[in-house]
């Protein structure tokens, strides 16, 4: 029988400390800030819109979900995290190719702490798909922002397609393609070093970077410092 682990972050407690960091794999570690939703360690310093990155979630156990129930975490909650305590969801790891089934047991909401627990069990068979998991729709963010030497922008499709990821500087020139070329259903990490094509390291200011998917197009911003 697969061995379960319970782990609980206290209110108030420092999400630096390992202590307070759900270590699950050296690609995912979870925990929460006093404020807001879970996130993950590894590659953000702060919970944003598809936390944690790396990961996708469906509200039923993995043994009952199929590829389209996968979404990120808030999502996947419906109207908030409270709305599974109890319940057994799936996690999926998109890095490390595992699964979880997951029991919430506490959730302080309200900005009070940022409290959680949960029981996670490895799932050792996985019969949900034959490929990576996709997500329900597309999906484009960074971590750290603002950055001082290097970024990771996680992106998301739910379909494979032609995928162009693109950096620019704030007057719109190019400044650096990270990626051109077919991307398969899922999620997607890429890191950018703060150089352009040629190598050589930008400035510090606002830079956009922009996805184009098929027919799909986002565009935002973030900050590199020096």
């Amino acid at each position: 029988m697969a061995q379960s682990f319970t782990f609980t972050k206290p209110d108030s407690a420092d999400w630096t400390l390992p202590e307070n960091q759900d270590r699950i794999t050296e690609n995912v570690w979870i925990t929460r800030q006093h404020t807001k939703s879970i996130f993950n360690y590894v590659i953000e310093s702060v919970y944003q819109e598809g936390s944690p990155l790396g990961t996708l979630w469906a509200k039923k156990p993995t043994s009952e979900a199929s590829n389209s129930d996968y979404t990120t975490f808030i999502p996947m909650t419906g109207s908030g995290p409270k709305n599974i305590l109890g319940d057994t969801v799936s996690l999926y790891l998109v890095d490390d190719a595992l699964y979880f089934d997951v029991e919430f047991h506490s959730w302080t909401g309200s900005n009070k702490g940022g409290g959680f627990s949960y029981t996670r069990t490895p799932v050792g068979t996985v019969s949900v798909m034959n490929s990576q998991v996709s997500p329900k729709s597309f999906q484009l963010s960074s971590s750290p922002n603002p950055f001082n030497s290097e970024v990771v922008i996680s992106f998301s499709l739910p379909e494979e397609t032609e995928t162009v990821l693109s950096i620019f500087d704030i007057l719109g020139k190019p400044v650096r393609i990270l990626i051109f070329s077919q991307q398969t259903a899922g999620s997607h990490l890429v890191r950018w070093d703060g150089t352009d094509d040629l190598g050589r390291q930008v400035s510090a200011g606002v830079y956009l970077y922009q996805i184009q998917a098929g027919e799909f197009s986002q565009t935002r911003k973030m900050l590199l410092l020096k």
